[in-house]
């Protein structure tokens, strides 16, 4: 929800739009379409082992991904770098997209972008004690006894079944600086 137009400050309206109602600027500067928030996760292998953090927010004790929102302004790919040094002290490289999970939440569309992600072998992780109190790489084995979330838990069994092609960052000669595409890269090795 939209309270003020961000381009000349006025107190936004109602109006109908497209058939929804939408928050807009009373002199026609602005209208608010979507209301998005995009949240992005690391799939981080280890030989047989993949990082999970538990987490120190709500929900508290639940393992996941190393995972966050996007800041306003941030590429995908260069959040999800950002999101695994935070939570698990880790410096990853990011090799492309392998899912997007996308819910409704109140009337809100929720996307979760997954890339997996290298990650110097020499590197060992160490929780913020904020947003995760713990992180290390956990074998299979072990989900068990963890309180691994549910769709932790799909996510990495799909990709070690499926063994999914990242979806990778591409250039194209009509980007801008701020302009990401990702796509499959037909047998190449997809790094970004």
């Amino acid at each position: 929800m939209a309270k003020f137009c961000p381009e000349c400050g006025k107190s936004t309206i109602k109006i109908m739009d497209g058939g929804f109602e939408r928050d807009a600027c009373p002199d026609g500067h602005f209208v608010q379409y979507a209301k998005t928030k995009i949240g992005v996760g690391a799939l981080v292998f280890r030989g047989d082992r993949v990082l999970l953090v538990e987490r120190g927010i709500p929900p508290i004790g639940i393992w996941t991904l190393p995972s966050g929102h996007i800041e306003q302004g941030e590429p995908v790919d260069v959040a999800i770098v950002r999101e695994v040094k935070e939570e698990a002290g880790l410096d990853i490289v990011a090799q492309g997209v392998v899912f997007i999970r996308n819910q409704l939440q109140r009337g809100i569309s929720d996307i979760y972008v997954i890339f997996l992600c290298e990650v110097d072998e020499n590197q060992m992780p160490v929780a913020d004690e904020v947003e995760a109190t713990e992180a290390r790489f956990v074998a299979l084995s072990e989900f068990d006894s963890l309180n691994v979330s549910s769709y932790t838990r799909w996510f990495i069994e799909t990709y070690l079944a499926e063994r999914l092609q990242p979806w990778a960052w591409t250039q194209t000669p009509y980007d801008r600086p701020d302009t990401r595409i990702f796509t499959a890269r037909n047998g190449h090795d997809g790094t970004i």
